[in-house]
């Protein structure tokens, strides 16, 4: 089913996504919408990918198990998308086109041009066109990144290549993808790190450990912390949370305070808080007591805690909660497009979903209107395609 947008609720749109210039090749940008009719995958020019019929999303990537009895969406990856119909999954292109049929009982992503899908409890990876790349042999697999792909076989897991073939021998109790050069992997009771020989070059020490990022992990042991890929604490683990590092700061929260803590490990923060926020865009949101502010990466107050909630500053603009209604502000606190919301979210890549009289609709971020509030439901514009064929 075709279904058409109020035409009186649109603005003029020039869409440029799929156009070439000077040998440049863009991809095409789609969003997840919800409409009385369900869910579907609607582009920037008001057309449907994806007509919405849909009853549920599954936006996790890493997750397989579709919800019975419904239908759902999963999010765009290499041009194409998961949907899952009563139990079994399949793929549509973006195109919208209906590329691999539901008779999967599990499936991920595609990564590499090929994704994990699972036949009769055996895992194996298919290309594009549905076809067996690798046969469905292993209890569990992952998606490919950097050419390799964590597998589990016989209880143990390890990593193939493209072609099928091991290129680390199963021997993990658990293991996750590689990521700059690093995977972590768990051998008997505690958490290591391997390279892509298989060798450990930080031996397993950890209870829990995660990729690495900008050369720092955060791990475990006792508490959280960092290490770099000498396996040398940088941020010791006094911690009982930490955040990843974002503008060269980690948000820490020790017993019942958060603080912020350099790459060297030093708390730099100036005061506790009883909330605190990752770092964007030089600024993070807090909240010493009961109201939200933002501070600056000098750690001052940007804007002094007034606010019952808030987001955070994506391209110079912030939504905030105060009396009940969400509005916009710019790092100086001031008022943005002259308008309240209901409901209003990040802005992503210069475009905000918010809300108005129960609908959802796509803000601009000179404060023009993409699509007027219409749909019961939206998620972010995403590029669904790198490249077009």
């Amino acid at each position: 089913m075709q279904m058409d947008i109020k035409k009186e609720f649109l603005f003029p749109v020039i869409f440029l996504g799929c156009c070439v210039f000077t040998g440049i090749l863009f991809g095409q940008e789609a969003a997840l919408v919800q409409t009385k009719d369900g869910w579907g995958y609607f582009r920037k020019d008001s057309s449907w990918i994806i007509p919405p019929k849909f009853e549920d999303i599954e936006l996790n990537s890493m997750s397989f198990e579709a919800v019975t009895p419904k239908n759902s969406l999963g999010y765009f990856s290499e041009g194409m998308v998961r949907y899952s119909d009563h139990g079994l999954w399949g793929y549509y292109n973006e195109h919208g086109e209906l590329t691999i049929e539901a008779k999967f009982d599990g499936a991920r992503d595609f990564s590499e041009s090929l994704a994990a899908v699972r036949k009769v409890n055996k895992w194996g990876y298919i290309n594009k066109k549905g076809e067996w790349v690798i046969q469905p042999l292993f209890s569990d697999a992952l998606s490919f990144l950097h050419g390799l792909a964590p597998v589990k076989s016989d209880g143990k897991w390890g990593y193939i290549n493209p072609a099928g073939n091991w290129v680390i021998k199963p021997e993990f109790s658990e293991a996750l993808r590689f990521k700059e050069n690093y995977a972590a992997v768990k051998k008997g009771r505690f958490w290591g790190y391997i390279n892509t020989k298989g060798e450990f070059v930080i031996k397993p020490s950890f209870t829990v450990a995660y990729n690495f990022k900008d050369g720092v992990a955060r791990v475990e042991s006792g508490r959280f912390g960092f290490i770099d890929t000498l396996g040398k604490f940088i941020v010791p683990p006094d911690y009982f949370v930490v955040a990843l590092f974002s503008d060269g700061y980690s948000r820490v929260r020790a017993r019942d305070v958060c603080r912020y803590v350099n790459l060297k490990g030093v708390v730099v923060s100036k005061e506790d808080y009883q909330y605190a926020e990752s770092f964007s865009e030089g600024a993070a949101r807090v909240r010493p007591e009961y109201l939200w502010g933002f501070i600056d990466s000098e750690m001052n107050w940007l804007l002094k805690p007034q606010y019952d909630a808030t987001g955070d500053f994506k391209d110079g603009i912030a939504g905030v909660r105060k009396d009940g209604m969400w509005y916009y502000i710019n790092k100086k606190g001031e008022l943005q497009f002259g308008r309240h919301f209901e409901n209003c979210e990040d802005f992503n890549s210069g475009i905000a979903r918010v809300k108005i009289d129960g609908r959802w609709g796509f803000l601009k971020q000179n404060g023009e209107w993409l699509f007027r509030p219409q749909f019961d439901n939206c998620e972010d514009f995403h590029v669904i395609s790198e490249t077009l064929k």
